[in-house]
């Protein structure tokens, strides 16, 4: 397991970790471990959203591109191709 010293660390930013872990019940590395894992979830979900928005903006683009135009019903064309 990789160990990550914390020597570089603020003395301020350092003592409010350990406050928080304490309030939390937690040891400082369990305590840093949960800040981490809370992060990083949150930025998976904020990345998730970000690609959705970015597919829906993607077909709206497509939706205004063939605005005008028409299409025939797929279903119809599959139903005739497999009468066939």
């Amino acid at each position: 397991m990789t160990q990550i010293p914390l020597v570089h660390l603020k003395p301020a930013l350092l003592e409010k970790l350990q406050k928080l872990a304490e309030t939390n019940n937690r040891n400082l590395e369990e305590e840093i471990e949960a800040i981490l894992e809370t992060t990083l979830e949150n930025t998976e979900t904020t990345d998730s959203t970000q690609n959705l928005a970015q597919a829906w903006a993607k077909i709206d683009a497509a939706r205004q591109q063939h605005f005008s135009q028409s299409f025939s019903n797929s279903a119809d064309l599959l139903r005739e191709d497999r009468q066939r």
